[in-house]
């Protein structure tokens, strides 16, 4: 009885702002066309944020990067350091705009922005896992080798660029002897990772033949010689 009493109370003090003009009425097309502008709104931030992840993990991927987690503390602060971060920042930048818009209604004040992040994050980042198992990525980085990809083509280009400078070699090898390796690399721009190299392969390395892609880390001794802290095959 108490709450019928307090709904009737509450139902009279909204109507009565209404009538004074303290409280502006809503048609319900006006909702109905602000419901459809969320959806549509929240449906391209989530797509934008599963081509997000699904780039970010197919640049780790293509790139090698994936290999650094497995060659000690160097390798992986090393990874941290490549890592996409930027790109990880506009995502979240997503979410959160998913979040504002779901403070107008009254989803958005019973949902933490937390719990909102957590579960778009999942579902894109699954999503987006799956999108690397279709060829979207691959034809587009081969559209911006071309040139023929506008506006992101320079994001899919970086995804070659050399890191020499941060110890990274990338190459295939052209002869094997017991203890190293030789491997020759030329993607067409000029980075300082192009050429020949001779890679002394740290202990425990595995038997590698010619022809195959290998993903180098390690320093250089001198301009041709890398002293190898881990290699991995592509």
């Amino acid at each position: 009885m108490n709450e019928e009493k307090l709904e009737k109370n509450i139902k009279d003090e909204v109507l009565q702002k209404v009538r004074s003009g303290a409280v502006r009425a809503r048609s319900q097309s006006y909702f109905v066309f602000r419901l459809a502008i969320t959806i549509l709104v929240a449906l391209v931030a989530l797509a934008v944020s599963v081509f997000v992840v699904s780039f970010i993990l197919f640049s780790i991927h293509e790139s090698g990067e994936q290999f650094l987690l497995g060659f000690g503390s160097r390798g992986i602060l090393t990874f941290l350091s490549l890592f996409p971060w930027t790109l990880l920042a506009l995502d979240v930048l997503i979410l959160t705009l998913l979040e504002w818009l779901l403070q107008g209604w009254k989803i958005g004040y019973r949902v933490s922005l937390l719990s909102v992040f957590l579960a778009i994050f999942i579902a894109s980042s699954l999503l987006g896992l799956a999108a690397n198992f279709t060829p979207l990525h691959g034809s587009l980085l081969r559209m911006a080798d071309r040139g023929e990809l506008p506006i992101i083509g320079d994001t899919y280009e970086s995804i070659h660029n050399s890191h020499s400078e941060s110890g990274i070699f990338r190459g295939i090898v052209s002869a094997v002897q017991p203890d190293r390796i030789t491997i020759r690399h030329d993607d067409k721009d000029s980075d300082k990772d192009e050429g020949t190299h001779i890679v002394i392969l740290p202990p425990g390395s595995p038997a590698f033949e010619v022809g195959e892609r290998v993903y180098v880390f390690g320093s250089m001794s001198d301009p041709s010689v890398i002293e190898a802290h881990g290699v991995g095959k592509f």
